[in-house]
This record gives structure tokens, sequence and C-alpha cells, in this order.
């Protein structure tokens, strides 16, 4: 049966190991460990959730046939997401292994498992199932995955927003249907190099339909259309960072498919990802 939502994402799910430290280990040593824990994750599936906590969203991915897979669809369907196109694959589902210092500061290993065999064909079946209005993917799945989703958005005139997470080289034919694209400082200064932080923003507009970049306690540029909008965020003391770019993507396409203007969209999830990074999720 064909389902219909606002939002579509197409990414990845992973069961996050994650372990609590003092600070994060230099290389080459050993530190003790505080606590752990063992949560569902994941790229696609941290920005599903979040966008489902404001409007209709589905998730495209694959997850494997073993417990974890199990935990996590579940998961998503308590938090409003529709799992209807996640493949259940043999094998074992993807893995996420997580350092968290006292900061809040992360390091993060990325095992793909299931998430290798999510396939365009797959994904392109989904969307036109789901007829989305907005598309958000990531470059945790394989390359074909996000050709897929810009091919698709571009064929059916859909909103195409990507999140270049790990950053790698893509072709500009689909860094030009990015709208926006959604970077950190890091992913923008890859994507185009500049000194300060406006010209960044320029150069990466040349290059996409818009861009956001976030910048952690120092706020948000937002350009669109030749305009640099800078926003502010509250002070908060951050706990844990892990997922706080992922609940910002989220959050700013569920508020752009409601028709919301890209700089409100972006001051919106902003204010979202900071209560986010100021809770604990032991």
């Amino acid at each position: 049966m064909n389902s219909s939502s606002r939002v579509a994402v197409v990414g990845t799910l992973n069961l996050d190991q994650v372990v609590h430290v003092e600070r994060l280990p230099a290389d080459g040593e050993t530190v003790l460990g505080l606590s752990q824990t063992e949560r569902p994750g994941g790229k696609g599936a941290n920005q599903a959730a979040a966008a489902a906590a404001i409007t209709s969203t589905s998730l495209i991915a694959a997850v494997g046939d073993d417990p974890a897979g199990t935990t996590m669809l579940e998961y998503q369907r308590a938090q409003g997401v529709d799992v209807e196109h996640v493949r259940r694959v043999t094998g074992l589902s993807g893995r996420a292994v997580i350092e968290v210092d006292a900061d809040g500061t992360n390091r993060i290993i990325v095992l793909s498992g299931a998430n290798a065999e999510l396939t365009a064909d797959h994904v392109t079946a989904s969307l036109d199932a789901l007829d989305p209005e907005v598309v958000l993917t990531q470059l945790e799945s394989p390359r074909e995955v996000t050709d897929a989703a810009a091919r698709w958005c571009r064929a059916h005139l859909r909103r195409f927003v990507l999140n270049p997470s790990p950053v790698a080289a893509l072709d500009d034919s689909i860094l030009a249907l990015a709208d926006p694209l959604v970077v950190n400082e890091i992913e923008a200064a890859y994507y185009g190099t500049a000194d300060d932080l406006e010209p960044l923003a320029q150069r990466l507009r040349a290059r996409c339909t818009s861009a956001v970049i976030t910048l952690g306690a120092e706020g948000v540029l937002v350009v669109d259309d030749g305009r640099v909008t800078r926003i502010n965020v509250r002070g908060v003391t951050a706990v844990d960072t892990t997922g706080a770019g992922d609940v910002f993507a989220g959050t700013l396409v569920a508020h752009l498919a409601a028709g919301i203007e890209l700089p409100e969209a972006a001051s919106l999830a902003a204010d979202t990802a900071t209560d986010f990074v100021s809770r604990s999720r032991n």
C-alpha cells in the first residue's frame, strides 16, 4: 500500500554504542570510561525522528534482520516515523561507536552494516510511492543513493536538501540541486574555501541553490538569493552534542515542508538543536 509524507528522509539507521569519558584519549592513549549506553541512532533515523515531531515523515533506509534492526524500527515507529520503506536485509544492522567527553564533544566511528544494502532502485521506487514535498539525505549511504534522491527531486520538481556528512567530493550537478546544502563549518570549508565566514557562505551559494552553515554556539549562517543572514542562538551548557546536527537538519526540513522561508526555518531549527544539546540522554 502506498503512503504519503510531506518529508522523506533517505539515510541510515545505526545502533549507537555511547561511551562517556572525562576527556577524549590522545593517539595511543587509554582512558577510563565513566558510563556506557546503547540507543537507536544513525543520521537518517535521527533526522527523521526530528522531522516527525513536526510533520508527516517517512524514512527510506535498510536494516538487518538482527535484534538491533527490530529495536530501531520499533523506536522509529514510536517517534511517529513511517517505516514502510525501510528494507529488512539479511545480516547485521549498522553500528556507531561514539565517545563523548565532559564538555559534550564527541568522536564517532560508523560501521555501515545493512545500510550499505540500500539501493538507488529502492530509493526511487519509495519516493515514487511517497511523493514527498521535501527530500533530505546525507552521505552515510552508498553514493548512488544520494544521486538517486537528487535525480528524483529534479525530475519531480521537489525540494532536495543535502547534509553532506561524512564530507566527500560530490559532482557539481548534485551540489547545484541542494536547497539548502546544510553543513557545519568544517564541511563548509571543504566545499568552498575562504578566509571569513560570509565569503565562505557566498562561495557555497555559487555551487548550490542555497546554503546553511551551522556554527554551534556561534549560531547559523543562511545564504539564500545572494543574501547572508546571521542567526544567533541562546547560550546553554552543552551536555551532549551527539546528533545535534541531525536534529537541526530534520527540524529544518519539516519547517520548509510547511512553507516556512529558509531563514525562519533555520532559526526555529537552531532553537530546537540548542535545547537538544542541553539535555542529558543517558
